[in-house]
């Protein structure tokens, strides 16, 4: 009898169109064997697993999160802004106030505290708290409060003396380009506040957030260039080798010759993302470098000359790496594609964010010379709660957001998070494609699928292993009770799997004990 398993009960979609379904897959050694709508003769299986009905799909590919504060978040940080009954809450000035107060109440004299999702847009008074305010509502304890979008945060006297800062004359609040630099020491600092507890919570809430949505391999784009010794990505490095959760690590440094220590431990080199990878900043802090001014008559450049990046590009290119940049405005965009397209390698290089192309960026998307890796959620969310690109953008450029352009232009879109930016959550992201900011620009339920699943396969250069069901890759799948491919936006916002299964097991929930981080530090390695 042969050793594979046979798993049943379930309808198992391959993901590879939108139809494709099998009645039975047979697993060996973590890989799918075979599919089929017949029952495998006995000889073929020594073990059955039946489902107990439902769907089976592949798992889904986050490539771009910022993994090491999304563990630190899931530990130490909280949220002051959400989402609740069709509103932001809070949306006051006091009322934020009130969750500062609440959340440094019942934290030690002088602990750090680490607030996320802040939207300036749903606040009465449109703008982050000041340092003074922070001081007063949190005892004068360092305090960061991130923008949803990340790109601004607001910090405290305490704060800003601990990265070096006068606060003399200082509101308090970072934003754009002035933000972006100071990563590295923000990041730094949060970090030297990581106790191993607060360590092994926080990975074992991202890698069952994982689990819990169905997901298998996660981009992790970090690293601070601003920081001297950036201690953090080493150690980052470390944990993410022996992740059960897959992680392919992309250092955001601009110096290729800085990223060459972490190139032995990478399953191919890969190099960028955001960080000192940076084109411009982001809407909502005005710092996207658009060809047009925002409506109030502001605008921003790119962080960096056309000669900087080409110059930059083309090293890293002619070591062998794949690049991923950060690009929003049209005019970062065109910059970093017109330097990527010239790439000889033949690798496929990325695009992180893009959300405004113009014309002659379009056509460079075209050009299937890099991938788009995109964060729909956002705008979903913008649309119905936040506003603030109604608030900040003039219609030439609203009208340049597309997806089904780039879709039917046979582009390589991926979903992704951007974690902590936004939750793990995919479906937040794939109800973002379904109803899209630009109604006309929608894609369906299964194409917003493959910007999940066999799109970001090829993006992270993996589509042999991962991204569907297909004999040879590897057997990683969720169980769930709805059929995906044809839910609604509003219903791909509360769809759940039942369970995930990877390389054929199905996931044990861990429980963030110090005894489980020592035995994962003591277990094997893997390339990321």
């Amino acid at each position: 009898m042969g050793r594979s398993i046979l798993f049943e009960g379930a309808v198992f979609h391959s993901g590879t169109s939108e139809k494709e379904s099998f009645s039975y897959m047979l697993v060996e050694k973590g890989r799918v064997k075979a599919l089929s709508s017949s029952r495998p003769d006995k000889s073929l299986y020594s073990r059955c697993i039946n489902l107990g009905g439902g769907h089976v799909y592949p798992c889904l590919i986050d490539c771009h999160t910022h993994l090491l504060y999304t563990i630190v978040a899931a530990a130490m940080g909280f949220d002051i802004c959400s989402v609740k009954g069709g509103r932001v809450l809070p949306d006051t000035m006091a009322g934020v106030e009130a969750r500062l107060r609440d959340f440094a109440a019942g934290k030690k004299p002088g602990r750090l505290l680490v607030a996320n999702n802040y939207i300036p847009s749903a606040i009465d008074q449109r703008r982050l708290p000041s340092r003074q305010e922070l001081d007063n509502w949190c005892g004068g304890r360092p305090v960061v409060v991130y923008t949803i979008d990340g790109h601004s945060s607001a910090l405290s006297t305490a704060m800003l003396e601990k990265m070096g800062i006068s606060p003399e004359g200082h509101s308090g609040i970072l934003s754009g380009e002035a933000h972006d630099r100071a990563q590295g020491r923000l990041t730094d600092i949060i970090a030297s506040a990581v106790s191993p507890a607060v360590l092994a919570r926080g990975l074992a809430a991202v890698e069952n957030s994982c689990a819990d949505f169905g997901i298998s391999h996660l981009g992790a784009l970090d690293g601070n260039g601003d920081s001297a010794r950036d201690f953090t990505t080493w150690l980052l490095v470390q944990l993410a080798r022996r992740m059960k959760i897959k992680v392919r690590f992309y250092p955001q440094y601009f110096d290729v010759e800085r990223a060459e220590k972490y190139r032995k431990y990478q399953l191919h080199p890969r190099l960028g993302g955001c960080g000192e990878w940076e084109m411009d900043g982001s809407t909502g802090s005005r710092s996207a470098a658009f060809s047009r001014p925002y409506k109030d008559g502001s605008s921003a450049p790119c962080y960096y000359s056309r000669q900087q990046v080409e110059r930059q590009v083309e090293l890293a290119d002619s070591r062998g790496y794949q690049i991923a940049s950060h690009a929003i405005g049209d005019c970062a965009i065109e910059r970093i594609c017109s330097a990527l397209i010239k790439t000889e390698s033949g690798r496929l290089h990325r695009l992180e964010h893009g959300e405004f192309p113009n014309s002659s960026c379009l056509e460079m998307y075209r050009s299937g010379r890099f991938a788009v890796v995109a964060q729909p959620g956002y705008s979903w969310l913008d649309k119905r709660f936040l506003h603030s690109y109604e608030q900040l953008l003039p219609d030439e450029l609203l009208g340049s957001l597309c997806l089904k352009s780039l879709v039917e232009a046979g582009v390589c879109l991926c979903g992704s998070s951007d974690s902590p930016v936004q939750s793990l959550d995919p479906y937040l992201q794939m109800a973002g494609m379904v109803d899209f900011h630009r109604a006309e620009e929608s894609i369906s339920a299964y194409q917003a699928f493959r910007c999940y699943s066999l799109n970001p396969a090829a993006a992270l250069e993996e589509a042999g292993d991962i991204g569907s069901l297909e004999p040879g890759k590897e057997a990683n799948f969720f169980v769930a009770d709805r059929e995906l491919f044809s839910l609604s936006a509003g219903e791909l916002t509360d769809f759940r799997p039942r369970r995930s299964y990877y390389l054929g097991r199905p996931w044990k929930r861990r429980r963030g004990s110090l005894w489980e981080l020592l035995l994962m530090l003591l277990g094997p390695c893997h390339k990321i």
